[in-house]
């Protein structure tokens, strides 16, 4: 197998091309097409751009985007106008312009690459790119290229009736690295168009950005497929074998994500919610729902993955499903002497007087119950805004009541026993263990004096 370029032939045309004077005036030309570029660049940069920078009417994002991605491409962009427009002119009055055309060529590959960098986050796919076009476009020059391909594409294996060659792995690289820039770009963008557009819902959002990727992703499968040549009906098989792997070994799997999708749609839940799972022991705020999993930041900043099923079979408290009102209960006993009407008046004021309670629903106080000891006092009050937090609230008013309620003369009590004391100063056991224990009565009423526990003496 011959080499695909004749080394001799190829000297012998650089050689002709640097004796003739095409080339020096040609190379003139370029240069002064580069001078008026960089002129008319400045003029543009110091005159046009600092004005449209500085508008007012121009938002922060506006500029970000025009310095990030135009200022960038703008010296390439009017280097090339005006290499095309030296190319036309050039061309009236001279026939060989292959040092001009080289130029415009190498001058839109090196725009192409630029416009990757900024685009794209990772700087492996430009230089990867630069890689593989840069000498393609070297032997495209010289006119190597089409020798080349044939070249490298008789070095192949074959892996059943499927034929790699050395040209379609180089060939699939390029498309790879191609699809994949365009496809995270795609994905970047539209995704952020969606996020910061106001008027869509955050479940919708979700939806969207769920879409995008499925999409993207099956459009990047197919043509990875059809670069390597691959029977597009081999996917119906590939499709009934996934279906039997999803049936039987990811049912999980599966379910949790059907269960994420119907929580999008279904809009039971959605991210910034306060939710409460588990019969309590989960309480928290929602962050992101993931294909999997939903993410719930706890209130002492633990992030707990929950699978989304947990949300469909469960049962779920959602604190701000349709308003973020939320309801405090406060309990308090006070003593059976106390006036329970001015008892009432003060914990409703003490509601009232906070700043976070809401006049409606209005604060409401009852007699809960009538227990051993002390009368319970049930207090219910609402805050506009659970995302504040309720445990606050809460904490001030009982405060606030604590100390109304003590300037009151109004007392909560402690839990009382009554202590009957037996004038007999020994008790008998049973004869299967018969001792006794001795205690005197003075001993008792001494030890109930100094709030002492008693001390038997066996």
């Amino acid at each position: 197998m011959e080499f695909p370029i004749n080394i001799d032939k190829f000297l012998e045309s650089v050689a002709k091309t640097l004796a003739s004077a095409s080339l020096y005036w040609q190379s003139l030309s370029i240069i002064l097409c580069f001078v008026f570029a960089y002129f008319f660049y400045s003029v543009i940069r110091n005159s046009i751009i600092i004005k449209i920078l500085n508008s007012p009417n121009n938002s922060r994002e506006f500029n970000n985007i025009f310095k990030k991605y135009f200022l960038p491409l703008l010296f390439p962009i009017i280097s090339l106008f005006f290499l095309i427009l030296g190319y036309f002119i050039y061309q009236q009055f001279y026939k060989e312009t292959i040092v001009i055309s080289t130029t415009i060529k190498l001058i839109s590959l090196f725009l192409f690459l630029r416009m990757v960098r900024i685009t794209s986050n990772s700087t492996f796919i430009t230089n990867a790119s630069g890689f593989f076009l840069v000498p393609a476009l070297i032997l495209h020059i010289f006119g190597a290229l089409e020798p080349t391909i044939s070249y490298l594409d008789e070095l192949y294996f074959k892996i059943g009736k499927i034929k790699i060659s050395l040209y379609l792995i180089i060939k699939a690289i390029i498309v790879l690295l191609t699809v994949f820039w365009l496809s995270g770009l795609i994905s970047r963008k539209s995704k952020s168009y969606f996020e910061n557009n106001k008027n869509i819902k955050s479940s919708t959002k979700g939806i969207i950005s769920k879409f995008i990727d499925i999409i993207i992703y099956s459009v990047v499968f197919i043509i990875i497929l059809k670069t390597f040549g691959v029977d597009l009906t081999a996917l119906a098989v590939i499709g009934g074998a996934i279906g039997v792997g999803i049936g039987f070994g990811l049912q999980k799997i599966a379910s949790n994500f059907i269960s994420g999708i119907i929580l999008l749609f279904e809009k039971s839940v959605e991210v910034g919610d306060i939710v409460e799972l588990d019969n309590g022991s989960i309480y928290g705020t929602i962050k992101h729902f993931g294909g999997r999993y939903t993410l719930v930041e706890a209130m002492d900043g633990k992030e707990i993955m929950i699978p989304n099923e947990e949300f469909i079979i469960g049962k779920v408290t959602n604190w701000t499903y349709s308003n973020n009102r939320a309801r405090i209960e406060i309990k308090i006993g006070v003593a059976y002497d106390s006036d329970l009407k001015k008892t009432k008046e003060i914990m409703l004021q003490c509601a009232l007087d906070h700043k976070k309670c809401i006049k409606y629903p209005e604060p409401e106080c009852y007699v809960g119950s009538l227990n051993e000891y002390d009368i319970s006092m049930i207090l219910y009050f609402w805050i506009n805004d659970i995302v504040e937090g309720r445990m606050g609230a809460k904490s001030d008013v009982m405060i606030d009541i604590f100390d109304k309620l003590k300037e009151n003369n109004i007392k909560i009590p402690l839990p009382q026993r009554e202590l009957k004391i037996i004038e007999e100063t020994s008790i008998v056991k049973p004869k299967k263990n018969p001792e006794t224990i001795k205690i005197s009565k003075e001993k008792i009423q001494n030890s109930i004096k100094n709030n002492r526990d008693l001390n038997f003496d066996l």
